[in-house]
């Protein structure tokens, strides 16, 4: 009887171990770095957040709100967020910071590269981490890094 329920409560952590990856839908993603050039400091002094929904996108810049619809791409093609490989903005909204924010940096950094029509690479390495990488021809591309506040 004990090796039975040995047995059950292995398989059952087996299950958890290999529970799908929550998608990028499925949590609020603070700003952790922002790269936009090799010799721009990459760690967020105050972050901001983001959240996607299937076809859209809110959040905070650390210093105003953000709003704006996404599609989300797989070859080309409009997909589901959990099987995209890349974002784009279809329309956003961020309004300027106040002069006293002390978020500014993210701010204009953020509002510097969610602009319409950029269109970001996705890798999410695990539940916890997401890199939106910007398409481009650079060698250093600029890319947000995320954690997941949920």
């Amino acid at each position: 009887m004990r090796a039975r329920v040995f047995a059950i409560a292995a398989v059952g952590a087996l299950a958890a171990c290999s529970a799908p990856q929550p998608t990028i839908t499925e949590a609020t993603w603070e700003v952790i770095n922002v790269w936009t050039s090799p010799d721009t400091p990459a760690a967020v002094p105050h972050g901001g957040s983001l959240a996607f929904g299937e076809a859209s996108l809110a959040g905070t810049t650390g210093c105003s709100p953000i709003q704006g619809a996404v599609t989300f791409t797989r070859d080309g093609d409009t997909v589901a967020a959990k099987d995209a490989e890349a974002v784009t903005i279809d329309r956003i909204e961020i309004e300027p910071a106040p002069a006293n924010c002390r978020a500014a940096w993210t701010h204009e950094q953020l509002s510097s590269l969610l602009v319409p029509g950029a269109t970001f690479d996705l890798h999410q390495p695990n539940d916890s981490e997401l890199t939106l990488t910007l398409r481009g021809e650079e060698i250093d591309r600029p890319a947000i890094g995320l954690s997941s506040l949920s």
